[in-house]
């Protein structure tokens, strides 16, 4: 299938943007994909997103219940751990729940303008560092 001329056409790696008819982005040779193209990967960038955000947060729910009715008498389930292991789990969610948020983002951008945006991604990786930055130093901190 030949490209059509006068889509835009972007590199992921580079961010080089074209309307010429090419296939591979002149700079580093890797695909050009079209605003079309870009547009389709948002949209499963943001249903991911969506299923991230709906499937914590429900997670986070049922937890929460757990936690707050281990103490009354009679209840089938308990929490066992201690201030630490609710930090970190909640922490996790937090994570992951921003994440989706983040990727939900990003796929309405791609959806919305047929091009990605690198900020968002910059944004992911850096949430990425400082998560394993505060569990090592609660670790480091126990």
């Amino acid at each position: 299938m030949s490209p059509v001329a006068d889509e835009l056409r972007s590199c992921y790696r580079c961010d080089y943007e074209t309307t010429e008819p090419l296939d591979k982005c002149p700079r580093c040779g890797q695909r050009l994909r079209s605003a079309r193209q870009v547009r389709r990967l948002g949209w499963v960038l943001t249903i991911l997103g969506v299923f991230l955000v709906a499937f914590m947060g429900t997670i986070t729910v049922y937890i929460t219940r757990i936690i707050a009715q281990t103490d009354e008498p009679g209840a089938a389930t308990r929490f066992t751990g201690g201030p630490e292991m609710l930090l970190f789990m909640y922490g996790l969610f937090g994570f992951v729940i921003l994440f989706g948020l983040i990727a939900m983002a990003g796929g309405i951008w791609q959806i919305k303008y047929g091009k990605r945006n690198r900020k968002l991604a910059y944004i992911i990786l850096g949430l990425g560092v400082i998560f394993l930055l505060i569990g090592w130093l609660v670790r480091l901190l126990r």
